[in-house]
């Protein structure tokens, strides 16, 4: 059977070959349930330290899997960037938060801005943990993608004021990206919400000494704009 016909699981657990590990009811309802993966196939696990290994899955009071030996390693991407998104309503912040993770995005900052849709979004700080889980294992990713805790715009901007990282904000505003903007290995990169930002929050970003880059003349959704973004800047 091929590598990329097995599943991927995400074990939160240190893994050794050899080791049988105990899985809890809800991976093991999800594999065997939900993916459908017979007794003693075999599937893809990893941990979100940079390797994956080839186990094998038993069904019994205590579920178990067995693992056997390691893929390959595989070699990461070393352009970091950190998308900081305002948060948009729920389905689009979910879209954002996947399709990131999907591209490789290596950390997510959830970001309270003056447009941002209203509710308690702490409620869901786990559940965005889930589908940042859920798209490593159907991407092929390695390393978990890291979620900051949720914090409000002003906060963000004096948090990252003296990270080396060049930051550029993506807003209609602002001027065409340059092959400068593109040239470093590391980005900080902020996408508004819904409606994007006020005019009183642009020139508090600029005062911090961002980057203003335009997307072009079209009107993105908020998802789509994080995902163009990280697309212009990897390179792909």
């Amino acid at each position: 059977m091929q590598l990329n016909k097995l599943h991927r699981i995400y074990i939160n657990d240190s893994i050794s070959i050899n080791d049988e590990l105990k899985i809890n009811s809800d991976t093991s309802n999800h594999i065997k349930n939900v993916l459908r993966i017979r007794n003693n196939s075999k599937i893809v696990v990893f941990n979100g330290d940079g390797k994956e290994y080839i186990a094998e899955v038993n069904y019994t009071d205590n579920s178990t899997i067995l693992i056997k030996h390691a893929n390959p390693s595989r070699k990461d991407n070393t352009h970091q960037i950190t998308l900081a998104q305002c948060i948009p309503s729920a389905k689009h912040m979910d879209l954002a938060i996947q399709k990131s993770v999907e591209i490789g995005i290596n950390k997510i900052v959830p970001v309270i801005s003056e447009r941002s849709h209203p509710g308690d979004h702490k409620k869901k700080y786990s559940h965005w943990k889930n589908i940042i889980i859920h798209s490593t294992e159907q991407s092929n990713g390695l390393f978990l993608t890291e979620l900051d805790e949720i914090t409000d715009l002003e906060k963000f901007l004096i948090t990252v004021s003296e990270n080396a990282s060049c930051k550029i904000c993506f807003h209609m505003s602002g001027r065409k990206i340059t092959k400068n903007d593109k040239s470093h290995q590391s980005h900080i990169i902020l996408i508004g919400p819904e409606g994007g930002f006020s005019t009183k929050e642009i020139d508090l970003i600029e005062r911090y000494n961002w980057n203003i880059v335009s997307l072009g003349d079209r009107i993105l959704r908020t998802e789509t704009a994080a995902i163009v973004a990280q697309t212009i800047l990897r390179d792909f």
